[in-house]
């Protein structure tokens, strides 16, 4: 039997929500250095404002995600990177537990797309023909509706590991 190994590179595109939640980021931040600036005093008042700049900073590079897609053997991996240097495992599914993959605009599978499972966004944001759902129930994640994109070359990667439960776009 041979071994299986890909992998696979997005970055997600920024939502409204995000955006939003930047703007709110940079306005709380500029609130809190004028509050420790006017009350914090002639020692703490600096200390605060460079740990409110440190904080707002790491805070703000949380926003430039990208999720790298890993499948060995029958495992996908899916980890998020954080600002190009910070990494970490968001989830490991197993592809032969899985209850069905299909694409998010796949109209023969909706009604088993659409339970009220978890949702964990690990896609790209753009809800296009490249976009894939996978239900599944994970020990750590529970039932969860998993959305994501991967390019064609590792669906039909993900076909071969499940093909009665993986359904590629027509």
């Amino acid at each position: 039997m041979s071994e299986t190994f890909k992998e696979y590179l997005i970055k997600q595109k920024k939502s409204s929500t995000d955006i939003l939640a930047q703007i709110g980021l940079v306005v709380a931040t500029i609130i809190l250095i004028g509050v420790a600036f006017l009350y914090g005093g002639d020692f703490i008042g600096p200390i605060l404002i460079v740990g409110i700049l440190f904080g707002a900073g790491f805070l703000f590079s949380r926003f430039s995600r990208e999720y790298e897609y890993i499948l060995t053997n029958n495992e996908l991996d899916i980890d998020v990177i954080y600002n190009r240097s910070r990494r970490k495992r968001v989830m490991t599914i197993d592809m032969k537990k899985i209850e069905i993959m299909a694409n998010i605009k796949d109209e023969r599978h909706q009604s088993e797309l659409n339970k009220g499972y978890k949702v964990v966004n690990v896609s790209d944001n753009s809800k296009d023909e490249n976009t894939y759902v996978i239900m599944t129930q994970t020990p750590a994640k529970g039932a969860c509706k998993v959305i994501f994109s991967p390019n064609e070359a590792f669906v039909n990667d993900l076909f071969r590991q499940a093909p009665n439960k993986v359904f590629k776009k027509i």
